[in-house]
């Protein structure tokens, strides 16, 4: 019976600018579904959630010596489309440990096999989704696993191509290994899960980075769903996310989740994220009928401009209206945007600012945009190193910042916002908006 330790690093937090840092809590669910499927499988698993509870390195290393096979991820599922850019980092934690058998799971090496071994020194990794690293637990024929990578003579060797996991075939994840109590999501609060009904995205935006979620959508059935959601209550949860990367994409779906959850009377509260051209009343009512208190919504950018160069397709006037009708619906919303895309002008961060300040959207946040490895973006720019942000050979960097300073202030100093926050969400509401606000102005 193999023993097999799970880490999930906090290494920094670092995923939108240099210098900003924070240490998300939010439970690693595609290591909670990969401990489960080892489990299945006969072995004893135990899970090191650095995020969750602080663990000196000297613990970690003690942890991973008792076990015969360690997966350290480089980006658990919540960070699949925004991994942290701190690489050199991850690469010293991983050779500091030391461990024989090693295995690198997450987008990096995904994207950069060759590189993140060198860095690492792990005997493997496994692209794409986490979950087909089950195997790797007892078998050393690496040739036979679906997305392994490893070095052989120093050159990059590679096992069959990883295959999408079949989301209906996955066991109910090990949430018990990452108990609520544990995590907190800023805006909706403690004895947090994260959960998801879906991978993949049928859009094709040029800044979005799906290397782990591979073409198409893939669903989990409705019953596993709701299976999970009585799971998690059992456990403490109050809150909860569902990490699928649209949720209203497919509207029939969506509908008859939400009917589901309303008939289920969970009692919980829940976000989700979606797109503004994907909803509209009778969507937002169900949401809101399930227990849906927050929507996320990724707007990118209020010119027109910038929104076609990026394969959005959107325009600003479905942003105002997908937010006011989340409001009518009862819901607060909180929405994303980013600054210096390539080829943008003073006018259309502007114009990305006036759209912001102009929502009744509670919650908004700013961040530079990244060209990470595989995106459009960074086909744009071939010269820049991976996981970089764009440098002063695009941007004049301190002339972003005070922008996305501006953009924060003026969202959220917006007479009438803070009484807004009060109002849709209560104290708790206005003091995460008041938490965000201070943490991305640091």
């Amino acid at each position: 019976m193999p023993d097999v330790l799970l880490i999930n690093p906090a290494w920094g937090g670092q995923v939108s600018r240099r210098g900003s840092r924070y240490n998300r809590r939010w439970p690693p669910l595609d290591l909670l579904n990969l401990a489960a499927l080892l489990r299945a499988d006969g072995a004893t698993v135990d899970l090191a959630d650095a995020r969750a509870v602080p663990t000196a390195p000297a613990v970690l290393r003690a942890m991973a010596a008792r076990a015969d096979t360690v997966f350290i991820t480089s980006s658990p599922l919540d960070r699949w489309q925004c991994p942290n850019l701190e690489v050199e980092a991850f690469g010293r934690m991983c050779r500091e440990l030391a461990h024989p058998r090693l295995v690198l799971l997450g987008v990096h090496g995904t994207v950069q096999p060759a590189e993140m071994l060198g860095a690492t020194g792990a005997w493997t990794l496994v692209r794409g989704e986490s979950e087909n690293a089950a195997p790797l637990a007892r078998s050393a024929d690496l040739s036979e696993v679906p997305g392994a990578a490893w070095l052989h003579k120093a050159e990059l060797a590679l096992g069959p191509e990883p295959r999408p996991v079949d989301l209906a075939r996955l066991p109910m994840p090990a949430f018990e290994l990452a108990p609520p109590e544990l995590y907190e999501y800023e805006v909706l609060g403690g004895d947090f899960a994260l959960l998801e009904t879906s991978r993949g995205c049928p859009f094709s935006c040029r800044f979005c980075l799906k290397a782990m979620y591979g073409p198409g959508v893939r669903y989990k059935p409705i019953d596993k769903v709701l299976a999970e959601v009585e799971a998690v209550a059992r456990l403490g949860a109050k809150n909860f996310y569902f990490m699928d990367l649209e949720f209203t994409a497919n509207r029939a779906r969506a509908l008859e989740l939400c009917a589901e959850l309303t008939a289920m009377n969970h009692g919980l509260g829940w976000c989700c994220q979606t797109r503004v051209d994907t909803v509209d009343r009778e969507v937002l009512a169900a949401l809101k009928g399930a227990g849906c208190r927050l929507v996320h919504y990724g707007v990118e950018s209020g010119s027109l401009a910038v929104l076609e160069t990026l394969g959005k397709k959107i325009v600003p006037d479905q942003v105002r209206a997908a937010v006011e009708l989340t409001r009518r619906a009862g819901m607060d919303s909180a929405c994303f945007f980013m600054l210096g895309f390539p080829g943008e002008s003073d006018a259309d961060r502007a114009a990305t600012l006036e759209l912001a300040r102009s929502l009744p959207s509670g919650l908004a946040s700013f961040h530079l945009a990244t060209p990470y490895p595989g995106t459009g973006l960074a086909a744009d720019c071939p010269e820049l190193p991976a996981w970089s942000e764009f440098d002063a050979q695009h941007f004049d960097r301190a002339k972003l910042e005070s922008w996305r300073r501006r953009a924060y202030l003026g969202f959220y100093l917006k007479p009438g916002r803070l009484a807004g926050l009060l109002r849709q969400g209560g104290p708790q509401l206005l003091k995460n908006g008041g938490r965000l606000l201070r943490q991305f102005l640091k």
